[in-house]
């Protein structure tokens, strides 16, 4: 007998399974249920606007598109699954089995590589996502094959069942086929990550914003576009009030940094470090830290650093520590995603005294981690899950050492912030300057950086009433970085 086409074994199988009400209306269910979750978990971290704003139109088309499809192939495999098993059903034990789990594997590999990352903690990559080169889109097509498989083992069982078949029985290579094709597939996206960095491969996929007007550049009057520019992100750029000391070569010693790591994601990101910023690195320095626009991606990194591997008890026993327990901490972006260490990053985590605080200073540190936000996601300095609420944490930490006020904390996290959230905080500007009246350097640095404003919930109320009112501010340069390195 010929073999029967799966194209009319899958005509059979879904007509079997998807014209019967309670089997249609559990799929739809599942792939729609999937994909609140998905969106809720979104919603825990940034809006719907931001992850568009923040990103190509390629890669949004392809998240969406990807998880819309991850969703549908859900929904089905777990319809057939359940068709297979119903009361007085024979046979189609095997394809069930690979259809649940496929369905499981698929279903959470489906996460935003950052946002989500505690859903494949499991498999032990956690916040590590954002190596891959195409920023966790491998991970979706992954998915589509585990899913993709989970869908044909159902349809092969349906087929089964209805048609009263048996399955061919196959020896040799042939029994463990599918078995060696999956392994190969995740092993090919795992290893991604590596050859990409030893082929220098980076692929970028964050949106490509409107320049800031050059240095120089005839003078506006004043509240136009090129002026508030200039009140948020100062060309002088904002000093801090700490000096960078000897922390670059005490990093890179614990191996914390991987000097040669750090190096290439600079060059890969095609903004090489300068020699000024490789002797902070290896050699230190006394000079006081400015940033601005043209280091603020350099510090972003450095700080993120400082603040993970900084011994303090808001990471001990803080948020971090209270969400996933001190054995879960590699699932968050700031942790898990911090790839440029010598071993995983968990190693480092709270280890080295590199800013010890009298009780003193750790009040004052605390007053303002707990109440201080960054417009990614809602989540305070406290909580700092990702790289931007590190770096945040790291930056006070050095200011608490050095005896600043909390009040000093909120000042410089607010400039910090509008280096490393240009879009977020030229509206927020705005904001202040057309409702309240008030130019940038009046507003209280507690009143912005609370949850009413600095969170992903409290920006998007501002863009949206900015844009009810015909009052958006157009968007500067990108930002220093995105959730990774």
């Amino acid at each position: 007998m010929p073999p029967v086409p799966f194209l009319k074994k899958m005509k059979i199988a879904f007509a079997a399974a998807f014209t019967e009400p309670v089997y249609a209306l559990f799929a739809a269910s599942a792939a729609l249920n999937l994909l609140l979750v998905y969106f809720f978990i979104l919603l825990q971290t940034t809006t719907l606007e931001v992850f568009f704003a923040s990103n190509t139109a390629f890669y949004n088309a392809a998240s969406v598109m990807t998880t819309l499809l991850i969703a549908v192939l859900f929904g089905l495999a777990l319809g057939l699954l359940l068709y297979q098993k119903r009361p007085g059903a024979e046979g189609g034990a095997a394809a069930g089995g690979q259809s649940a789990a496929g369905s499981v594997l698929g279903a959470i590999s489906t996460g935003c590589p950052v946002c989500g990352a505690w859903l494949v903690s499991a498999l032990g990559i956690g916040g590590g996502l954002v190596a891959f080169p195409f920023q966790g889109l491998e991970l979706k097509a992954l998915a589509l094959f585990f899913l993709g498989w989970a869908v044909y083992a159902g349809v092969e069982g349906v087929y089964r069942q209805r048609q009263k078949v048996c399955a061919l029985e196959k020896t040799g290579w042939r029994k463990y086929a599918l078995h060696w094709a999956v392994a190969l597939a995740a092993v090919a996206v795992f290893a991604l990550p590596i050859a990409a960095t030893a082929l220098n491969i980076k692929f970028t996929f964050q949106a490509d914003a409107q320049s800031i007007p050059a240095k120089g550049a005839q003078s506006a009057p004043q509240g136009s576009q090129e002026d508030l520019v200039s009140q948020v992100l100062p060309e002088e750029g904002y000093a801090l009030g700490i000096t960078y000391g000897d922390m670059g070569p005490k990093l890179i010693e614990a191996g914390v940094i991987d000097l040669d790591k750090f190096v290439q994601v600079y060059e890969r990101a095609g903004r090489p470090l300068t020699q000024r910023q490789l002797d902070i690195l290896t050699k230190g320095s006394n000079e006081e830290i400015v940033m601005s626009r043209d280091n603020a991606y350099f510090l972003l990194n450095l700080f993120w650093a400082f603040g993970l591997a900084n011994d303090n008890r808001i990471l001990k026993k803080g948020p971090l520590a209270q969400y996933r327990g001190l054995a879960g901490v590699g699932a968050f972006a700031s942790t898990g995603g911090w790839t440029l260490s010598k071993t995983r990053a968990t190693d480092y985590y709270s280890t080295l005294a590199l800013a010890p605080l009298t009780s003193a200073q750790q009040k004052e540190l605390e007053e303002f981690a707990y109440n201080s936000y960054r417009p990614c996601c809602n989540n305070s300095t406290a909580f700092a899950d990702c790289n931007h609420g590190m770096a945040a944490l790291g930056m006070a930490e050095l200011m608490a050492a050095a005896g600043a006020s909390a009040d000093d904390m909120f000042a410089a996290l607010k400039r910090a912030n509008a280096y490393w959230f240009p879009q977020q905080y030229l509206d927020l500007a705005r904001y202040f300057q057309v409702r309240e009246g008030l130019a940038w350097n009046e507003v209280d640095p507690r009143v912005v950086m609370g949850k009413n404003f600095s969170t992903a919930s409290g920006w998007s109320r501002v863009r949206n009433w900015l844009k009810n009112n015909d009052a958006a501010a157009q968007a500067p340069a990108g930002g220093a970085a995105g959730c990774g390195v």
